[in-house]
């Protein structure tokens, strides 16, 4: 009768853990829900909520009258897409163009120009 105990509590542990772990997976934002939620705070002009997604510290560099001129140019469809930006010691900077399914996979690299590279620092 012991032993059925443990086990039934360890089963119940283990389904909250799983379960818990599951949560978190499942509720953690990619860089394609960040994107859709900025669209949809600046679509209605809630440019505080939008703001929340921008880094701390950067959030000042980007204005209202930015976000306004956003939703300006916005149009109703939008595609998403992922980079990654790669920077060398020696100066260079390498911009990898990723999928946005589940598995990340590269579908372009560009070598950035020196006339560009001031836009990504």
């Amino acid at each position: 009768m012991k032993i059925k105990n443990i086990i039934i509590a360890l089963s119940v542990l283990l389904n909250v853990v799983l379960g818990f772990l599951f949560y978190n997976e499942t509720t953690q934002e990619g860089p394609v829900d960040v994107g859709l939620s900025f669209k949809e705070a600046v679509r209605v002009g809630n440019y505080e909520r939008a703001k929340t997604l921008i880094a701390e510290g950067r959030q000042e560099h980007i204005s209202d009258e930015t976000l306004n001129k956003v939703n300006e140019v916005m149009s109703a469809g939008t595609s998403f897409n992922t980079y990654e930006l790669l920077e060398f010691e020696n100066g260079e900077m390498v911009l990898l163009n990723l999928t946005t399914d589940a598995k990340y996979e590269i579908q372009d690299v560009t070598i950035i120009p020196d006339e560009l590279k001031s836009i990504f620092k």
